[in-house]
């Protein structure tokens, strides 16, 4: 019998549309009932039952599908993130998105369908207990916790499958680096704090506070190529942007707080990484296929710009993209887009084959993404 895996990243759903009585500028998920259809299609039909009995189908959530960064609180962004916040930005999320929660719970109340979630540095509240299990209770079909049908993992930064390893990529950027073994601090005011990196800090305080001016700013990559433009065509707005970004990267690589932790060689690390113009994870995906001759394909996210290669090696590297507005400024992949990409695992004997495809909707579901 084979196993399927569906593997989706990067969706990023916040407190909905409306959220605090106003319009939530912060919401960048538009799909809901595109991915209700999504969920339905791969847990019914040629997904549901087959001639041995039910498909076994994993819906495999490779981080940041719960954005926790975008979720305001009376429209501020606190960077001393404690359970009882998190627990608070969960349910605005679960509250933003009624028909994908109820999606979900339907998936994976159905025979041989589970839902895995792997974490990113957008939804590293995960790393709360009680958040995992508040997360857990939302999809399983019976509110257990813990769950057969519903596994958040929190110890680790990837999972192996038949020779595929998937990561969502963030280990591999200093700015973004989650703390695995230290995930939460324990010296902030008697309440444990999310123990953030860097690049958290960044969306928090700089992006979302700038959003409202700009509110492209969180969609354009690569950065720098939008802060060289921004300086000839936005000159002060880019000013602005530049000089907050300095101020707080200082504030928290140079000058101690118990809110977090910033080690010397990760700030080094960070910017050594910044001096690179054009940066993705090819290289460092490569690097993994390279070190381990029983590894033939690695999937990750993260950086929001879907990719299927396969080297002359036959080695493969799938990049999953995102499910909301890019703005590409490099030039291999410039322009506006939305992609719905998802990686297609099909293990049979063994071995597994993957694909990464593009959601179009119920009447033609999903086909082969082109490059």
């Amino acid at each position: 019998m084979e196993k399927i895996k569906i593997v989706i990243s990067d969706c990023h759903l916040s407190a909905g549309r409306v959220f605090e009585g106003r319009l939530n500028a912060h919401e960048d998920f538009k799909f809901d009932d595109e991915m209700c259809d999504f969920f339905h299609y791969f847990s019914t039909g040629q997904y549901g039952d087959g001639p041995d009995g039910p498909v076994d189908v994993e819906l495999f959530i490779n981080g940041d599908f719960l954005d926790f960064l975008n979720v305001p609180i009376d429209g501020e962004f606190e960077e001393a993130i404690t359970e009882e916040l998190s627990v608070y930005k969960l349910e605005a999320i679960i509250g933003g998105h009624p028909k994908v929660m109820a999606s979900l719970r339907r998936f994976a109340s159905l025979p041989k369908k589970k839902i895995t979630y792997l974490i990113g540095n957008h939804d590293a509240d995960l790393f709360f207990p009680a958040i995992r299990e508040r997360i857990t209770r939302e999809w399983d079909p019976e509110g257990k916790f813990p769950s057969e049908k519903v596994e958040v993992i929190a110890d680790r930064d990837r999972v192996r499958y038949e020779g595929v390893e998937i990561h969502h990529g963030n280990q591999f950027e200093a700015v973004h680096v989650l703390n695995f073994e230290k995930p939460i601090l324990q010296s902030f005011l008697d309440k444990p704090v999310l123990n953030i990196p860097w690049g958290s800090v960044y969306v928090l305080k700089i992006v979302n506070r700038l959003k409202g001016e700009r509110d492209y700013l969180d969609k354009v990559r690569p950065i720098k190529i939008f802060v060289l433009l921004g300086l000839l065509v936005d000159p002060w707005f880019t000013l602005k942007f530049v000089l907050l970004s300095s101020y707080y990267f200082i504030r928290t690589r140079f000058i101690y707080s118990p809110k977090r932790r910033s080690r010397l060689t990760v700030t080094a690390e960070i910017i050594k990484q910044e001096t690179e113009f054009l940066q993705d994870l090819e290289k460092q995906a490569r690097r993994l296929l390279d070190q381990d001759k029983s590894l033939q394909t690695i999937i990750f996210g993260h950086t929001h710009k879907p990719m299927d290669k396969v080297y002359p090696d036959g080695k493969q590297y799938i990049n999953t993209g995102t499910w909301t507005k890019m703005i590409n400024l490099d030039w291999r992949n410039i322009g506006q887009q939305y992609c719905l990409t998802f990686a297609f695992v099909r293990i049979r004997n063994g071995k597994a084959r993957c694909e990464l495809r593009q959601w179009f909707g119920e009447h033609s579901p999903h086909k082969t993404f082109q490059n």
